[in-house]
């Protein structure tokens, strides 16, 4: 095998909690990853020696601040891989929009080099390397739809059941640094204990099983949204404006890409006409899988 095409999703989170700040410097999280049928593109060629990235998106940097270029460095020192590869990568998640897209790529890659120089890394050995490029990773690197994320949002639990769910994403023109968007936290005020937020994470999943919008709706949190919010003050108008009629919105990840869920696709594609014509943003209709 010469070449490989692979999907790289994207994801959102339903939920966010900030528990505290770690010894290590990083917050202690806890989330529900799940994936969406937004994916990126990305292919895959063997050759001789050194390294290629691809990629016309204004915004992606093609060089070793790439983590596509960095998860294939970290695949050579682990491995002693003497090869090279060229990566051409289409760009359709948004960029620093909370969706994963440079986690997902990076994960993505792992799978490609192993599976093209036939490296025969473990699960155990994809998920540690992940783990060294960055916090979501792991998650992409799990053949599930969906997973509870704790430490650094980088110890998983997958939880079983898909569910067809429709979902609209409303993007935003730039996006916002993780970075400062941790950087600029509150300090976390008391709120319900660990015990509290386990349980409802457990419950947004069994809401979204049986496609209970409404029961799930009270339980959709995200801790960054503050932060955030300060930052891009968009982010609460288009929230508010959403939650009025579909209440399954919130924001995911550090923003700012805010999601809303539905039942049926109808019903999601009218929302994002909605939103386009209000706010003038560009909008995404596709499912949670």
């Amino acid at each position: 095998m010469n070449s490989l095409t692979l999907e790289s999703p994207a994801k959102i989170n339903l939920c966010l909690y900030v528990l505290g700040k770690r010894p290590d410097g990083y917050h202690e999280l806890l989330t529900l990853f799940q994936r969406i049928s937004l994916r990126d593109r990305v292919r895959f060629r063997r050759t001789r020696s050194g390294f290629r990235l691809q990629c016309r998106h204004p915004l992606v940097p093609c060089d070793s601040r790439n983590l596509i270029e960095k998860a294939w460095r970290l695949v050579q020192s682990r491995t002693g891989l003497r090869g090279g590869m060229e990566v051409i990568l289409d760009k359709r998640i948004p960029v620093a929009g909370g969706l994963g897209g440079g986690s997902s790529n990076a994960a993505t890659t792992l799978l490609a080099a192993n599976r093209l120089f036939g490296l025969r890394l473990s699960q155990p050995d994809l998920m540690e390397m992940g783990r060294k490029l960055g916090a979501d990773v792991p998650f992409f690197l799990l053949e599930t739809s969906r997973a509870i994320g704790r430490g650094r949002g980088d110890e998983l639990q997958p939880l079983a059941g898909a569910t067809k769910l429709s979902v609209l994403l409303t993007l935003f023109s730039s996006g916002i640094s993780t970075k400062s968007v941790f950087e600029s936290l509150s300090r976390p005020a008391l709120g319900p204990t660990l015990t509290k937020l386990n349980c409802d994470i457990i419950m947004i999943s069994v809401f979204l099983a049986s496609k209970d919008l409404k029961g799930c709706s009270t339980l959709l949190r995200n801790d960054l949204f503050k932060a955030a919010h300060r930052m891009k003050p968009e982010i609460g108008r288009v929230l508010s404006f959403l939650r009025n009629s579909r209440p399954a919105s919130a924001m995911s990840g550090s923003g700012p890409t805010v999601f809303s869920l539905a039942a049926n696709r109808v019903e999601t594609e009218a929302a994002a006409s909605e939103i386009s014509r209000k706010f003038g943003l560009a909008t995404w209709v596709g499912s949670l899988y």
